[in-house]
């Protein structure tokens, strides 16, 4: 006897394929785009950061670095000994030779922070490059210890600021503000910056205009006030190419709004690479 069984219709559900559009597409980066996800809190409307948080952290990851690298060897050792002792040599001596140079290149930054003096300038002309290639993995470590990343922020900035030094070329010093500074601080700042003849002033509404103001001024050395936030991308892109001293604002009414800076600060800045200039 059969047993007529109803039909049965599956209903399959195809998923929806969500086709890319103009807002999915990824933007380029403009000011005040890293306060997105800023919930209205006013918080740290200063930070106060040390130089020390960022040094100390970023040697343990380069000791960590290091660690690893012993370990690798440690482990690979056995396996290049099969091809012959001269491989496990090349091996062994290649990577001791880049634990010791990355110690002593970090060393070196060091004493450049603490002497302010610039040794063996012609070997390291961006000699904070390994300072910006810790950076991430700096963030991560602070990041389990508590730390937030606009302290980290704050604290990589003034190493940075320490280490400026730049090769002889020609061209002005270009002052970029954001327009998120208080009026009567804005006017001041241009005023400070008219005393000097090859400063150049402009306000940088976003990050696009930012790099068009850099290209057209072509400076040799850039003073940048903005929040750590935005420092940091900027430095980040820009540093590796042209000198960067980077002044964080205060946020007393949270970010992008009536934000204020050391006039102070700014102005011994602009003199620090007109004293470079004239030496």
């Amino acid at each position: 006897m059969l047993t007529l069984l109803p039909n049965l219709q599956p209903i399959i559900t195809m998923p929806e394929i969500n086709k890319p559009d103009d807002q999915q597409k990824k933007k380029k980066r403009v000011l005040g785009d890293e306060w997105v996800n800023w919930k209205g809190e006013i918080g740290q409307a200063e930070i106060k950061e040390g130089k020390n948080t960022f040094l100390l952290l970023s040697l343990l990851m380069l000791v960590g670095l290091i660690i690893l690298f012993l370990v690798f060897l440690y482990i690979a050792l056995p396996r290049f000994e099969l091809y012959g002792r001269v491989w496990a040599t090349i091996l062994t001596v290649f990577i001791l030779m880049s634990a010791v140079v990355l110690f002593l290149w970090y060393l070196l930054l060091i004493f450049n922070i603490l002497l302010k003096k610039f040794y063996l300038k012609a070997c390291l002309d961006k000699n904070n490059k390994l300072f910006l290639l810790l950076l991430p993995y700096v963030f991560k470590l602070a990041n389990l210890l508590g730390i937030s990343r606009d302290r980290i922020s704050h604290s990589f900035i003034l190493v940075n600021n320490s280490l400026v030094n730049f090769p002889d070329k020609e061209g002005p010093i270009l002052a970029l503000l954001p327009r998120c500074l208080r009026s009567d601080l804005l006017k001041e700042i241009k005023r400070t910056c008219e005393k000097f003849p090859d400063v150049v002033f402009n306000i940088a509404p976003g990050g696009n205009i930012a790099r068009k103001q850099i290209a057209d001024t072509s400076p040799r050395a850039i003073v940048a006030v903005a929040c750590e936030r935005d420092l940091l991308s900027g430095i980040q892109e820009i540093a590796p190419k042209i000198p960067v001293i980077g002044i964080p604002n205060t946020r007393p009414d949270g970010p992008c709004r009536n934000t204020v800076v050391d006039l102070e600060e700014f102005e011994s800045a602009l003199k620090f690479f007109q004293n470079q200039n004239s030496s």
